[in-house]
């Protein structure tokens, strides 16, 4: 009895399609994951200090909140420091967009660098809340007591005050 069984006229299936060589690894870059900015509140043209400060602040403690203060490096620095800016960068404006209103968003998505929606936003909500502030400060001075109204309606309207002041 012979045996039929050639390469070509095997039915065993288990090795179609399969090839001697290893195949090659792949090595790919650690990705370091965005922050979590679910505990900031949005940003919707209201508390800008307040927003502003947490937001820093997250980006302070991660170390990248230097691309909000230092313009981009030029092409005759180290890669090594052109890689981290460009990564600090990036995840500050990520931050930045993803902690600010859809009206915001829309108009500042097209920035590429972090420091100028930085600068835009606080130049802009300084002024509004300076403008705020002087408006503020001018009613406080200007409250006063009256028969009309029960003492603690007096107090809580003191307080508001006075807390909108600080």
């Amino acid at each position: 009895m012979t045996n039929n069984t050639t390469p070509e006229t095997t039915s065993d299936t288990t090795k179609v399609g399969t090839t001697s060589v290893a195949p090659l690894s792949v090595v790919l870059p650690y990705a370091k994951p965005f922050l979590d900015v679910s505990n900031i509140e949005i940003f919707s043209n209201e508390n800008f200090k307040k927003w502003q400060e947490r937001v820093f602040s997250l980006l302070d403690v991660h170390g990248v909140a230097h691309a909000l203060l230092d313009p981009h490096p030029g092409a005759d620095v180290n890669d090594k420091i052109q890689e981290s800016w460009q990564y600090a960068n990036k995840v500050c404006r990520h931050t930045i967009l993803q902690t600010i209103s859809n009206e915001l968003f829309d108009v500042y998505c097209s920035c590429k660098e972090a420091k100028t929606i930085w600068e835009a936003l606080t130049k802009k909500f300084t002024v509004e809340d300076a403008t705020k502030q002087k408006f503020v400060v001018e009613k406080y001075y200007q409250w006063q007591m009256n028969d009309e109204k029960e003492m603690k309606v007096h107090i809580n309207e003191y307080k508001k005050l006075y807390y909108l002041k600080i």
